[in-house]
């Protein structure tokens, strides 16, 4: 399930959004960091509070003309709780952030490669003014039940075969 965040777009962001437009283009996001500091974020940012992690986008899609969809994958060794986002241009301007004082997104572990898909609603900018930058990586989130439940069956259906060879074993039939 993807999270729908309405962040506080910063200065530099919406300066970099206007010289993109008076040139005819778009501003591009493409990468997102992750830090570990709650707030409350101001526009005049320029950087996450705690930054542990900038990480490409794997895919993103426009959802409609005020809305982007964008998934990545961190699988770093980092261990931290992810209480701050930041959406960065591919100039390297923080174009928005992400952060409540009393919020926590998720946990990173560094056994476990963190799948997060975010809902960026882009209020107070013009439709269609921002693009994505992607790796190409369709991170199909949604199927992960599936996936669990796939997994299960086959972790069940090996233990089935495996007591029954035990008890064909103890029986002296193998």
């Amino acid at each position: 399930m993807s999270t729908i965040l309405t962040p506080t777009i910063t200065e530099a962001g919406l300066q970099a959004l206007f010289n993109a437009q008076s040139n005819g283009l778009q501003a591009s996001i493409s990468a997102i960091a992750l830090g570990d500091s709650a707030y409350t974020p101001q526009q005049n940012r320029t950087s996450l509070n705690s930054e542990k992690n900038r990480i490409s986008i794997s895919s993103g899609s426009l959802v409609s003309p005020t809305q982007i969809h964008m998934s990545v994958i961190d699988d770093s060794n980092n261990t931290f709780w992810v209480r701050e986002v930041g959406f960065y241009l591919d100039d390297g301007t923080l174009f928005a952030v992400y952060s409540e004082p009393d919020k926590t997104l998720a946990y990173k572990s560094p056994e476990v490669d963190l799948l997060l898909a975010f809902d960026l609603a882009l209020s107070g900018v013009p439709a269609g003014s921002v693009n994505i930058i992607d790796q190409g990586v369709d991170l199909n989130i949604l199927i992960a039940p599936e996936l669990a439940k796939m997994a299960t069956a086959q972790i069940s259906n090996m233990y089935r075969h495996v007591k029954q060879m035990f008890l064909l074993q103890g029986a002296g039939l193998i």
